[in-house]
């Protein structure tokens, strides 16, 4: 059995945008921890990031408009710092 899921699917946007915020953290510090968790809905990108690395609520909303195409989404942000 296969299965294709479009790449316009919420799923594969939101590990897209997951994916970017890696790469963020790691441009950022050589070894981040980090762990990232986005559900997307209803006009909402919701983002639950636990990192030792400072990412802003702007690079965020950057990261999300680029890889949705759309400036109108609501961005809610949870940000843990980790040791």
């Amino acid at each position: 059995m296969i299965e294709k899921v479009n790449p316009a699917h919420p799923d594969k946007i939101a590990d897209r945008i997951g994916g970017a915020l890696v790469d963020l953290a790691y441009s950022k510090e050589e070894d981040p921890k980090i762990a990232v968790e986005v559900l997307l809905g209803h006009g909402v990108a919701n983002l639950i990031i636990e990192s030792s690395v400072t990412i802003t609520q702007n690079e965020v909303e950057a990261i999300v408009s680029r890889i949705t195409k759309r400036t109108d989404l609501k961005v809610s942000l949870v940000m843990v710092a980790q040791d």
